[in-house]
């Protein structure tokens, strides 16, 4: 499943906060080095990730300030 993360990062810039893909990585896969977060961040992005764990939405959420919904596809754009 693809989330809909760079619409959700996107969306929060419009709203005039700023999120970088980098620091959500850092937030979701702490622990390993930037380069293996760069690549699971963008397995995370293109929808190759195997699975997607319950506390990512909740960062991701919080950090985009959206919506899980919005994140799944659920809620329109608005």
């Amino acid at each position: 499943m693809k989330l809909r993360i760079n619409e959700a990062i996107a969306r929060s810039q419009m709203n005039g906060k700023k999120v970088f893909k980098k620091d959500i990585a850092s937030r979701l896969f702490e622990g390993v080095s930037a380069s293996a977060q760069q690549v699971n961040m963008t397995n995370l992005l293109n929808g190759t990730t195997q699975r997607i764990k319950p506390e990512w939405v909740l960062i991701i959420c919080e950090m985009c300030e959206c919506s899980a919904d919005f994140l799944f596809g659920l809620e329109d754009k608005k």
